[in-house]
């Protein structure tokens, strides 16, 4: 039996950023589109918050042995592995999850105005995935076959005097 883990993006999406940990684009492609829960992550400052199972979030500390320090105190944390030099990964309940953030500042979603957000729309921009423009690169006059054909020189210096 699989357990299912938290979606970070569908819990706490729309006030943090959530991103995919590296080894995503490892394992579905570089354009993947995949839903893949058990791979996402909360980036934070002194480290990042995954899904661990079930209700059971993980907080992992990189090189602060400060915030280290105080997580290892908290009573909602209980230390799942411990390293050298303030590493330190925690287990915890969903429901602690705004205690664990106080300490480890996560990357918040960047906010507009509802003013910008009509100066956007305005300009064009849509919300979402924006369709691709493709672009063809000006033609040219191909000079390799004849570089002193009359009427080629006639048209680049058109150009050259434009």
């Amino acid at each position: 039996m699989e357990t299912q883990c938290i979606n970070l993006k569908e819990r706490f999406g729309r006030k943090f950023r959530v991103e995919y940990e590296e080894s995503y684009h490892a394992e579905y492609g570089p354009d993947a589109r995949t839903e893949a829960p058990w791979l996402m992550i909360v980036p934070c400052r002194y480290g990042h918050v995954f899904s661990h199972g079930g209700r059971i979030l993980a907080a992992s500390v990189d090189g602060h042995p400060n915030v280290a320090g105080v997580l290892r105190r908290l009573k909602c944390c209980r230390v799942h592995q411990d390293g050298d030099d303030g590493e330190l990964t925690v287990l915890l309940d969903v429901a602690d999850f705004a205690k664990v953030a106080r300490i480890m500042r996560p990357r918040r979603r960047r906010q507009i105005s509802e003013a910008e957000r009509q100066r956007l729309q305005a300009m064009g921009f849509q919300k979402g995935h924006q369709a691709h423009v493709d672009v063809q690169p000006t033609a040219r006059p191909d000079v390799s076959a004849a570089p002193d054909a009359p009427e080629l020189v006639q048209q680049q210096q058109a150009l050259f005097d434009a």
